[in-house]
């Protein structure tokens, strides 16, 4: 019997030796995988490691991302200003994971397929993928220093398969608007006015961007949507009907559609009624009523996205799901002490596939202290590579993150440790 099994080990030697896939059929089933296990499959060979570097892969592996692999995105600030990245399962709301983002700026737009853009008070900027933990530094430009302060979104242009950068700069008497190609890297000035903006965060749908322009200083009413073409980079704007011209309203995107939430008080009631509006972007005169919101909507709460029959709203410190269907709601909290900057749909991509992106680690802002990188093969979200040398640095030293100690780096990973295994409390209960 030993014999027959040592030669049937040999046979299956044999047989796996024999077996060959072909790179295409390898390259196809990449591209299958999630973005956090393809990033550690990097190392296994020289082929997948130059494969995954192909444009065309880039572009394949989030397509399939995007239809099987989609989750709810969280960004929350520390105070000393480290970044984390919570993800949740969009169907069953179950939390996924934690990770660090290494940056130290304080707002964060929304993301775009699996990019998000970085800034602060001062207009610094940084476009940053925290599936490949790079980032590229976007250019300084001549209206930073006459604006009081800056906001940056990323948006994508299907047509040529470029990511943009719009910057809404807040001057003294006019808001000007700036746009950078990635992989270009210089500003275009393609808007000054002293049109006011109910709120100056874009609304990103299809290739384009959205505002809501004020009747007057005055007035929290709106007249118009201000329309951002990313592909030719012209403005236009669509009229508000009358039906809601003199409702509070909101705008925000719902699987690739712009919808507006329209907030007025019932004559008969005196409550307050919030309606869901599709706009047709086709006939954009023509707005279609969807929903009409049960719950009274908390004060503070904004509108972040719909994905289904669900719609999310937010604040610094909570994240509400409402669901149309059943008429529930789901409250998750954000962990003490980290404020949400930033929420929406999120995918592991390697966008944008453009030269320029370096680590978002360490060595990429001058490691002077010793910190390890991460390794690209390990993208865990305990950042091992980094975590196993900070505990070996001095209390109190920098440690070659722009702005950071090794205090503030040895905080947030044994945070993230805890976090990463904390069981999630989602508070769910029926709408009356």
């Amino acid at each position: 019997m030993d014999c027959n099994s040592d030669d049937l080990d040999k046979q299956n030697e044999t047989t796996e030796a024999q077996v060959y896939v072909p790179q295409d059929a390898q390259g196809i089933v990449l591209a299958f995988l999630p973005g956090r296990v393809v990033v550690k499959l990097r190392s296994v060979c020289k082929f997948w490691r130059d494969c995954i570097e192909e444009p065309n892969f880039v572009d394949r592996h989030l397509n399939n991302a995007c239809r099987f692999h989609q989750s709810i995105a969280c960004f929350t600030v520390l105070d000393h200003g480290l970044v984390h990245l919570y993800t949740f399962d969009p169907a069953t709301m179950n939390f996924r994971s934690v990770e660090l983002v290494f940056s130290n700026r304080f707002q964060m737009s929304g993301p775009c397929n699996g990019l998000v853009c970085a800034y602060d008070i001062k207009g610094n900027a940084e476009v940053l993928n925290p599936t490949t933990r790079k980032h590229l530094r976007l250019p300084d430009s001549v209206l930073k220093s006459r604006s009081l302060c800056s906001e940056y979104f990323v948006g994508f242009v299907h047509s040529t398969k470029q990511y943009k950068v719009v910057s809404v700069r807040h001057c003294v008497q006019f808001l000007a608007f700036e746009i950078c190609t990635i992989g270009v890297l210089s500003w275009r000035t393609i808007r000054e006015s002293a049109e006011l903006l109910k709120a100056t965060k874009a609304v990103i749908v299809n290739g384009s961007m959205y505002w809501l322009l004020l009747n007057e200083a005055s007035s929290s009413f709106s007249r118009d949507i201000l329309m951002l073409n990313l592909t030719d980079e012209t403005f236009t704007k669509i009229a508000i009907p009358d039906a809601v011209r003199k409702h509070d309203l909101e705008l925000f995107e719902g699987e690739g559609k712009l919808l507006s939430l329209s907030n007025h008080c019932d004559g008969s009631s005196g409550n307050i009624v919030s309606d869901i509006w599709v706009v047709d972007l086709t006939h954009q005169e023509d707005w279609i009523h969807l929903h009409t919101v049960a719950l009274r909507i908390p004060v503070g709460m904004s509108p972040f996205f719909q994905l289904k029959r669900k719609i999310f709203f937010g604040n610094q410190n909570r994240l509400i799901c409402i669901d149309l269907q059943d008429c529930t709601v789901s409250y998750i909290n954000m962990p003490s002490g980290e404020t949400l900057i930033s929420c929406g749909m999120f995918v592991e991509s390697f966008a944008p596939a453009v030269t320029g992106l370096v680590s978002s680690t360490a060595s990429s802002y001058g490691n002077s202290s010793g910190v390890n990188e991460p390794s690209s093969a390990d993208p865990g979200p305990s950042f091992r590579g980094a975590g196993s040398s900070s505990s070996s640095l001095g209390r109190g030293k920098s440690c070659g993150f722009t702005g950071w100690s090794s205090a503030d780096l040895e905080r947030s990973f044994k945070r993230t440790k805890r976090t990463m295994n904390m069981v999630w409390k989602i508070s769910k209960h029926r709408a009356i």
